[in-house]
């Protein structure tokens, strides 16, 4: 553990997300149409257990893969993607569950999204891939690297993500600095209770007291609202979240043995004022950290060009 010490946790964790972030996970969990992908923009492979698994491929040259976070799709790094791929081979999924990819076999959890991965870079013969995670993305790589290695691996790049993101007395640089495992499991449980209401209540908090009403029982749209998730089956995304906050990665990757950029949004909700990017240096002597200062949670979204810039230059000298 680093010397600094962070600060003490918030009375009240910040929320997961903003409005807009609300929004775009209504859009790649299906809630909202997405629109029909170009002709010609998509593979896909099959999963052990008969999951279709929609891959975008973009470029030609060595692979690059991109693994998006929680409520995010292939389109969150499309911006990232386009420079990369006069490069680059590129290559991102709609993980299970989001985007395109409606799941339809029992839960998900991040070591079925490891084996999807290992299952991809099978299927389309990738023998030394860079990875590239974001947020449950980058946990999907380091639960990757936990079980397969890095025999496979070029290099391994991971965005504004924790190895653990609950916290406890001996561990402080999760969500927010303090959202313990009970937190978490408590917003869970209501989720898997009433989706409808914790989702709702969260949005229209968010955008004050006309969202609200807009997004009460009694207005059309809130009725039509919960009309859709009440048909969806959330609880395979909810194992995904449980599987998450059970998930502690440090020790793996104080072993990490492939080249490691970590990239970090100094306004990050989730993370802004902890010494996560001294965790890093002082666990993975080897590791580069770049913290953006502007960006948040997403800085390959706000930053898509320096994003890019820095990754080439980092693979250039290491991959």
């Amino acid at each position: 553990m680093p010397d600094s010490v962070p600060p003490d946790p918030p009375p009240h964790p910040s929320r997961l997300t903003g409005l807009r972030g609300a929004w775009s996970a209504l859009r790649n969990f299906g809630l909202v149409s997405l629109g029909a992908p170009g002709a010609g923009e998509y593979d896909s492979f099959t999963a052990s257990d008969g999951q279709v698994v929609p891959v975008y491929v973009l470029g030609d040259g060595s692979p690059l893969v991109l693994v998006h976070g929680v409520g995010c799709s292939h389109r969150d790094w499309m911006p990232v993607a386009r420079r990369l791929a006069r490069r680059h081979c590129v290559l991102a999924w709609d993980a299970r569950g989001h985007g395109s990819c409606r799941p339809v076999h029992g839960s998900i959890t991040l070591a079925r999204l490891a084996t999807d991965l290992a299952e991809m870079l099978d299927h389309f013969g990738l023998q030394r891939s860079v990875l590239v995670g974001h947020s449950m993305g980058a946990l999907t790589l380091m639960q990757y690297l936990h079980l397969y290695g890095t025999q496979r691996v070029a290099a391994v790049t991971l965005v504004d993500q924790s190895p653990r993101i609950v916290t406890d007395d001996s561990w402080r640089l999760g969500l927010f600095g303090g959202c313990s495992a009970a937190m978490l499991s408590g917003l869970i449980a209501g989720a898997r209770r009433d989706l409808a209401e914790t989702l709702l209540n969260e949005v229209g908090a968010l955008g004050g007291s006309w969202l609200r009403r807009q997004l009460s029982a009694e207005a059309p749209l809130g009725r039509l609202l919960r009309r859709r998730l009440g048909r969806i089956d959330v609880q395979p995304l909810l194992d995904l979240a449980e599987s998450m906050a059970l998930a502690d990665f440090r020790a793996s990757l104080a072993r990490l043995d492939a080249p490691l950029l970590v990239v970090l949004g100094a306004r990050s909700p989730h993370y802004a004022g902890l010494p996560l990017d001294a965790w890093y240096r002082d666990t993975v002597k080897h590791a580069q950290v770049s913290i953006y200062p502007h960006a948040g949670h997403s800085p390959h979204v706000s930053e898509p060009l320096r994003f890019s810039r820095d990754l080439e230059r980092f693979l250039d000298d290491h991959a």
